[in-house]
């Protein structure tokens, strides 16, 4: 996992009271939503898409996350994002979520999501579109 200075894109996150689990503590399945909204701030961000827009031909293929230090109710989150890697049909990408104390950052956890690129009408994979792949690679300085 990469150091949080080589990620170009932030995603600030309010920890809500109904994130919490019984041991006052960030629960660990909100932190696919903080992901979700994470992602897709990203995504909106690179293809200057509006807030609320969904369109985005994409399913999830995986996400493995590694949890470090727990999130609890009044901490300053921020979720940082990347895509590091791509294939054919898919894009890894990269998050580290972390707690800002004292203009420090704690990780909290590390992610990786596998995007497959999915057609909703033919309900098949589908090659990345070069015009996204390079607006992308651009982005994050990767070669394609």
């Amino acid at each position: 996992m990469e150091d949080i200075n080589k990620f170009k894109h932030k995603t600030k996150i309010k920890v809500r009271f109904s994130d919490l689990d019984a041991m006052q503590h960030v629960n660990n399945a909100t932190y696919l939503t903080y992901l979700e909204e994470a992602r897709i701030d990203y995504f909106n961000n690179l293809f200057n898409r509006r807030k609320e827009s969904l369109d985005f031909e994409a399913v999830i293929g995986r996400i493995e996350i590694n949890y470090i230090y727990p999130i609890v109710l009044g901490d300053e989150i921020e979720v940082f994002t990347r895509v590091s890697k791509f294939g054919n049909k898919s894009v890894d990408v990269e998050h580290i979520i972390a707690i800002c104390k004292n203009s420090k950052f704690i990780k909290a956890a590390t992610a990786v999501t596998k995007i497959v690129y999915y057609n909703y009408k033919t309900q098949t994979t589908m090659i990345i579109p070069d015009a996204e792949k390079k607006v992308i690679a651009k982005f994050e300085e990767l070669t394609i």
